[in-house]
């Protein structure tokens, strides 16, 4: 292997990626190759190794006097821990012909010594690696903000009134549009009369609101396509000193781009969709808002922002878009005696890419309307229109099951929780997690103190709830390996019910019993932590366990979508980085170690 090959393999494991070119280039002068034989054994129990070794093909046993520990494989390191402690606790033998780089012991301590960044490496935990993860993804894909099109940021549609048109006529339709400019159309020109304009010649000139609009427009238009760049737009503004250009699709007129739209989409993507929301007039406006969710999911993933920023965002900006369609939709008098609720992972705040609606609308006690039905159907075919697909088990407002009066609602909670089966269970669960996003709120409390009086301290229903927190495996095995499956995923594993689900179902058992009335999962883990279920260390592994997973599930989601492939909940951790397979590993252990507390909390060993 060529130095530049060494340089390129080492340099992408970590903490080798917190060296300075310099360092590297010491590590990379200092390294001997070795070569190993099935069974040789590198370091021997209590022994002092004098290397730090990093694998280049082939597999190492790690293991203690109770037999095997963990396998480490291409790219894997070992073992700090005893050359900064002197001594090996473990033994390190190799399973097949095995390849490493060995790195002498002084030059290992040396930066560990010098480099604070590397020497902390190895006494992080979950929560740090992590953030050193987020610290990379920081310094990818950055440039996708310089080369960005017009037709990505949000270009407003063009308002246009005739030249004759008064300008108190003129400022209605801005109004109406709720824009800041208005095109103004003139034997075949076209000119544009902003606010600042008619604050000009208005208010100071003292110009009469009956006066023809053409006449204070201007016609020297600065233009743009829509297949412009974004920063030629902004170069354009800058060097003209205006505020926003006119676009242009080939030689129709397409709307009009405002600064201020331009500079939320360079600094703050998800502003813009909110811009958007608040302004859409028709269901047409809101489904481009809604279009708009993925782009700003892959810049804010790209940039490393939090996956729970994300995911809060992300809620917010969807629960507005269901309040604005709802309101498009519903009769003032259906808003003011219904309750519409978003449910399960949409309710939990939860869910990133649009996967399925989860919705229900609860109804005032002896309201009723006619042509309801039409506008739950409308509800939700429009949603699948803007990329909400159905849910495969009917949990829609068009389903009557979930749309229906506070007292059906509380007659369905009592058989729920009366006969506890598995559809119950899971019906329960979805609307535990419920959140209203527009109409009478109270309904919804309402419904859920209702729940909360039925349960009391009904240990069995708790056991029976809980139980589904241990239905699926862990995909990590015995010796720390992931249990990856063998048929159309193969060398995949499904991390939401391997890792996510249990937490979410766990969390939300315990959640449940303590009458929380918050539904986001990590709020709820915070909440419990409060009440003294989890030491505050635990909880926080707990936290970014979860958070983590959910990232990597987006990760591969992303990835799917760029090839225009169906996503889903696997992964395949061969794709994964050192770091990343690292901190699953821990990840999945934090599982197991969660799903130990649920089943001795819950007493489920115990539950037939």
């Amino acid at each position: 292997m060529s130095v530049l090959d060494q340089q390129t393999f080492v340099s992408t494991i970590a903490p080798f990626n917190r060296l300075s070119p310099q360092e590297l280039d010491f590590v990379i002068s200092s390294m001997d190759v070795a070569y190993y034989r099935k069974d040789d054994r590198l370091i021997h129990h209590n022994s002092t190794p004098d290397s730090f070794f990093i694998i280049i093909k082939g597999i190492v046993q790690e293991s203690d006097d109770e037999g095997m520990i963990a396998l480490h494989s291409r790219q894997d390191t070992f073992d700090a821990m005893s050359l900064l402690e002197g001594s090996s606790k473990h033994e390190f033998t190799a399973q097949e012909e095995l390849l490493c780089y060995l790195l002498p012991k002084k030059v290992f301590l040396k930066l560990i010594e010098e480099n604070s960044s590397f020497q902390t490496y190895f006494y992080q935990n979950l929560s740090e690696k992590l953030h050193h993860l987020i610290e990379q993804r920081n310094t990818k894909e950055m440039t996708s903000f310089l080369v960005a099109k017009i037709r990505e940021a949000y270009v407003r549609p063009p308002a246009v009134v005739e030249s004759e048109a008064t300008i108190y006529a003129a400022v209605e339709t801005m109004k109406k549009h709720k824009s800041t400019s208005i095109l103004v159309s003139r034997d075949g020109k076209c000119g544009i009369v902003t606010d600042t304009d008619i604050r000009e010649h208005v208010v100071l000139r003292r110009c009469s609101l009956d006066s023809a609009v053409g006449d204070i427009a201007t016609y020297n238009l600065i233009t743009v396509q829509r297949e412009d760049f974004l920063l030629n737009a902004l170069l354009l503004m800058t060097k003209h000193s205006i505020k926003r250009v006119v676009v242009h699709d080939e030689d129709e007129i397409v709307g009009v781009l405002e600064q201020m739209d331009l500079i939320s989409f360079f600094s703050n993507h998800s502003h813009l969709i909110m811009v958007q929301i608040d302004r859409a007039n028709s269901k047409i406006e809101l489904k481009q808002a809604s279009r708009n969710l993925l782009n700003m999911i892959q810049i804010l993933h790209a940039r490393g922002i939090k996956i729970r920023y994300i995911t809060q965002l992300v809620n917010e900006l969807n629960k507005k878009i269901f309040e604005k369609l709802y309101s498009f939709i519903a009769s003032q008098e259906l808003l003011e005696n219904s309750c519409l609720l978003v449910m399960g992972s949409e309710g939990r705040g939860e869910q990133i890419l649009k996967t399925d609606q989860d919705n229900a609308i609860i109804l005032r006690d002896d309201f009723a309307m006619s042509g309801l039905g039409k506008i739950t159907e409308e509800f939700t075919e429009t949603l699948i229109e803007f990329g909400y697909p159905p849910c495969a088990g009917n949990v829609m407002v068009k389903n009557p099951y979930w749309c229906k009066p506070l007292q059906d609602f509380k007659d369905e909670i009592y058989q729920w929780v009366q006969q506890p089966k598995d559809e119950s269970m899971m019906n329960l669960a979805i609307f535990y997690d419920a959140t209203a996003v527009a109409g009478d709120t109270i309904l919804l409390k309402e419904a859920k103190d209702y729940l909360f009086q039925l349960l009391q301290d009904n240990r069995s229903f708790y056991a029976h709830f809980a139980r589904p927190t241990l239905a699926f495996e862990t995909p990590l095995g015995f010796f720390v390996d992931f249990i990856v499956e063998h048929n159309s995923h193969k060398n995949q594993l499904d991390i939401k019910k391997g890792g996510i689900f249990p937490i979410v179902q766990g969390i939300r058992s315990l959640a449940l019993e303590y009458r929380l009335t918050s539904t986001n999962t990590i709020d709820r883990i915070d909440e419990l932590r409060q009440r003294g279920l989890f030491d505050a260390a635990f909880a926080e592994e707990l936290t970014e366990s979860f958070s983590f997973m959910l990232a990597l599930r987006l990760q591969f989601e992303l990835e799917r979508i760029k090839f225009s492939q169906e996503y889903d909940n696997y992964i395949d951790p061969s794709q994964l980085n050192k770091l990343e397979r690292d901190l699953l590993k821990d990840s999945l252990k934090i599982v197991n170690e969660f799903k130990k507390i649920v089943t001795y909390h819950f007493k489920l060993n115990m539950v037939s």
